[in-house]
């Protein structure tokens, strides 16, 4: 098995740290020079780290200030559904494509049925790609009642999606996080276990109030800025 990059291994650390709470929202962190001595890598390794890390929205590092822990958290999409901010690589909108597509019907968890309102979802599951490359895993839930069948190649914007199918949000919430690879993951993505994924939920809503679809894409991180 291929060993891990001491880049990834720290970042994976870091996203532990922050994670698990030991790393507080608002804690300052030491230098590159202490936190590379800490990790036991290079200070060039630490900073790729760093960069990766505050492109996902966990760091803020700001001349004067240092390096600041800033989770980010929920925040509204607007009545017609369009993200908080602009997904990039290496400075570029990121345009991805749709490689492979499952779709389905199936039993909402215990976690969706307190979402959702009910117990059967429609779902589908697709591998992106951007360059040619595997990226990301996204999925989309909507209540079987709303859509009992998905089309696997509608747009991968949420609100176009939900207009491919019939239906409107009358407004979205949208949760940034970091989160890394599992093995079945690793394997889709053809990429190490515990690489350092980019999580945006968009979650959204009818008039009354009801959820009427989720929607989480679990991007590879590293080159990815959201804001």
């Amino acid at each position: 098995m291929a060993r891990t990059p001491l880049y990834k291994a720290a970042e994976t650390e870091m996203i532990r740290r922050i994670e698990t709470g030991e790393w507080e929202v608002g804690t300052r962190l030491p230098n590159e020079f202490v936190l590379a001595e800490e990790f036991k890598v290079s200070q060039g390794t630490m900073r790729r780290a760093l960069i990766t890390l505050e492109g996902m929205g966990l760091l803020s590092r700001k001349p004067g200030r240092g390096t600041i822990v800033a989770r980010s958290g929920k925040a509204p999409a607007g009545p017609a559904g369009a993200a908080t901010g602009r997904l990039d690589f290496e400075g570029a909108p990121v345009e991805f494509e749709i490689h492979r597509a499952k779709s389905g019907l199936r039993g909402a968890t215990e976690a969706e049925m307190a979402l959702f309102g009910t117990g059967r979802l429609s779902s589908v599951e697709r591998l992106l790609k951007r360059g040619g490359a595997r990226t990301g895993i996204e999925e989309i839930a909507i209540p079987e009642s709303l859509a009992p069948v998905l089309d696997e190649d509608a747009p991968l914007s949420l609100a176009e999606f939900l207009s491919a199918h019939g239906l409107e949000a009358a407004g979205m919430t949208e949760t940034i996080s970091a989160d890394i690879t599992s093995l079945p993951e690793s394997v889709s993505l053809s990429c190490d276990r515990h690489t350092p994924l980019l999580v945006i939920t968009r979650t959204a809503h009818d008039m009354n109030g009801a959820v009427i679809a989720r929607q989480v894409m679990r991007l590879i991180a590293d080159g990815l800025t959201y804001g």
